[in-house]
């Protein structure tokens, strides 16, 4: 059995709470441990605007991990890579530990360097195998990595991609590969105007149905409101229908685990993907 110290982030528990209510369960299915600890944001938000204090967010948050002696786990990409991306800066560059921890000292903290930081998704593929699937979901996918789970390389890349069509596979679901499965989202984007990010949203969802994809399946939860929320909006401002309902790898392997369509929160999803599963699940 494995434990980790669970990274909720900003967005999750008050925008996609379904991300970590389908977490949670294929977690306890796997046999994966997931604690709670008092966290602040991951800084991902402010190191646009000072990068030394987001190292510091991170920094703190990575601290509590070790007093613990807990590895660090993140369900979303923007966290997972923010953290991550501190944690390999920090261990390299002494001199830049020290200015840090000369700043967490005022609270009591210390980074030492002494954990690691991991996605989800990645201790997920590690445990999980052909024995664990009781049912499989026949649908064509279309897998959406995200941006932070694998940029900037150096740092983050775990093989998401790779590992993300593999659990797509494994829950028995075909992956269909379309044009720019690998660029943004286009939720960054909405913090600059919303029609931008709407049209971005839309390009990605054209290109998934030109390829016949019958879903599309997330890792992060800004990409999962461009896929789901912003889909509902696209749908109506240029006139379209996609039909192409989005949800979290862990709500399609958590149904193949055998897990129900509420405790996977499946009701949550905007583009209610609840009949589409019914149909496909064998």
């Amino acid at each position: 059995m494995s434990e980790y110290l669970y990274f909720p982030g900003c967005n999750i528990p008050y925008r996609e709470n379904q991300y970590e209510l389908s977490a949670r369960a294929v977690a306890e299915r796997l046999g994966i441990v997931l604690k709670d600890a008092n966290f602040i944001c991951c800084g991902l938000n402010t190191e646009p605007i000072d990068e030394f204090a987001s190292l510091l967010f991170s920094a703190r948050n990575i601290a509590v991990a070790e007093e613990q002696e807990l590895p660090l786990v993140a369900l979303c990409n923007g966290c997972y890579k923010t953290l991550r991306v501190a944690d390999r800066k920090l261990k390299k560059d002494e001199a830049l530990r020290a200015r840090v921890n000369e700043k967490l000292a005022e609270i009591g903290r210390e980074y030492r360097g002494s954990t690691e930081v991991y996605h989800f998704l990645d201790v997920v593929s590690s445990v999980i195998t052909e024995e664990h699937i009781v049912r499989r979901v026949e649908l064509r996918v279309a897998p959406f990595t995200g941006c932070h789970s694998t940029r900037p390389s150096e740092y983050v890349d775990f093989g998401a991609e790779e590992k993300l069509m593999r659990l797509i596979r494994l829950a028995g679901a075909k992956v269909v590969r379309y044009t720019d499965m690998d660029k943004c989202c286009g939720a960054p984007l909405l913090a600059l105007g919303e029609e931008l990010g709407v049209s971005i949203a839309r390009q990605r969802l054209l290109s998934m149905k030109a390829r016949r994809a019958e879903a599309a399946v997330t890792m992060c939860p800004f990409c999962q409101v461009s896929l789901d929320t912003l889909q509902v909006k696209a749908e109506q401002e240029f006139g379209e229908e996609y039909g192409i309902p989005s949800m979290y790898i862990t709500q399609l392997i958590g149904i193949a685990l055998g897990l129900k369509p509420e405790e996977v929160g499946l009701g949550e999803n905007k583009t209610k993907p609840e009949r589409l599963i019914a149909g496909a699940v064998k």
